[in-house]
């Protein structure tokens, strides 16, 4: 039983039976006290226990219960207190870290920045001249490679990487250097430059230099009657013969002269590749430089070609008159022209000529005059 005010009512008094004739004793029993507890910490808090005199005086203490609650609130407060006192320490850290980070991470970029910088300079280059396009992509990707919180950021510049940077620039200017050479001197340069139509000058002139008298000597030959018809065509045949065999050989020389001349051209041309690939950052490169010398050679080996041609020819002989005349001849018959006339000299007479006058006077019978 409790109070109007909710206390144990200390006043209740248990009556019970007293035994036979009904009989019976009044006796006062003080309730137990209840318990609660906590059920995070297990903190145990009762009800206060009262003397009659305290509840007489109405001196009422607080309950079990009420101080369960005010220990609990108490608890959650200073747990409140604790979390955010840990949140501010963690956030704290981790925003110091993170500056720690950041001020690592930027000191190994500047770092590989002046290393960079030093090996370029080494090389003779300026840095400044090469940092927008080459150095700055460069340390950007391995800048941008660093995982967060990185305890080494340093680690993600390699020692070698201002080499490789310097590599990748002389490749590129090489390659660019390399395409400018390609389009200039295409696979078929040389044979532009000095054409297989030279021969078609050239050729031609050398035969008729040994041909033409010739042939004007195998005319005077027939005029003079060392040669007959027959025999003439026949020298005529072996004339052409001869010149079809000495346009084929001299044109063969002439060939060697260009392919020489060409060589000359290809040698200029395989100068310019090697010093396209020992070609280095800072130095320039013009291929009109290698285009002039191809073509100063080439005008200078075209204007000299029949002068070299004529020089490979030397005192080669591809026919002779006394070979034509042999050939004529042999098929005109028992003649012999180099015996009756090899010269076909003037005032020479060929034994087939008959002289007019003779002729003139068989017709008209002047062998026996008064005959007609």
């Amino acid at each position: 039983m409790f109070t109007a005010g909710g206390q144990p009512d200390l006043h209740v008094v248990m009556r019970g039976g007293g035994g036979k004739g009904g009989g019976g004793s009044v006796q006062q029993v003080a309730p137990q006290p209840a318990r609660y507890v906590d059920p995070v910490d297990g903190t145990v808090y009762t009800d206060p226990s009262y003397s009659i005199d305290q509840v007489n005086s109405g001196a009422y203490l607080p309950s079990g219960a009420d101080l369960l609650n005010q220990h609990i609130a108490a608890r959650t407060a200073a747990a409140q207190q604790t979390s955010q006192a840990n949140t501010a320490a963690t956030q704290a850290k981790s925003a110091q870290d993170e500056t720690d980070f950041t001020a690592r991470k930027n000191k190994a970029y500047d770092d590989a920045t002046n290393a960079i910088g030093a090996q370029f300079r080494q090389q003779g280059l300026d840095p400044s001249q090469y940092w927008e396009s080459d150095i700055l992509p460069a340390m950007q990707r391995q800048y941008g490679s660093i995982q967060d919180m990185d305890p080494n950021p340093s680690a993600a510049f390699s020692p070698t990487l201002g080499t490789d940077i310097l590599s990748g620039i002389t490749s590129g200017i090489r390659t660019k250097a390399t395409n400018q050479l390609n389009q200039t001197f295409t696979p078929n340069y040389a044979s532009t430059l000095i054409p297989d139509t030279t021969l078609d000058q050239y050729v031609p002139q050398a035969v008729s230099s040994q041909f033409d008298p010739l042939s004007s000597q195998l005319l005077n030959a027939q005029k003079r009657g060392t040669l007959n018809d027959t025999g003439y065509n026949a020298a005529l045949a072996k004339l052409a013969s001869d010149r079809a065999a000495a346009t084929s050989q001299i044109t063969n020389l002439g060939r060697g002269i260009l392919g020489t001349d060409r060589s000359g051209i290809n040698d200029i041309i395989s100068g310019a590749k090697n010093d396209v690939s020992s070609l280095m950052p800072g130095q320039n490169f013009d291929p009109g430089i290698y285009t002039k010398q191809a073509q100063d050679l080439a005008s200078t080996d075209l204007s000299s070609f029949g002068g070299a041609l004529t020089n490979a020819i030397g005192g080669t002989k591809f026919s002779t008159l006394t070979d034509l005349l042999n050939a004529g001849g042999s098929v005109q018959g028992a003649t012999n022209p180099n015996a009756i006339n090899p010269g076909g000299t003037l005032g020479a007479v060929s034994p087939f000529y008959t002289d007019p006058n003779t002729t003139a006077n068989q017709k008209r019978g002047l062998g026996n005059q008064g005959a007609f």
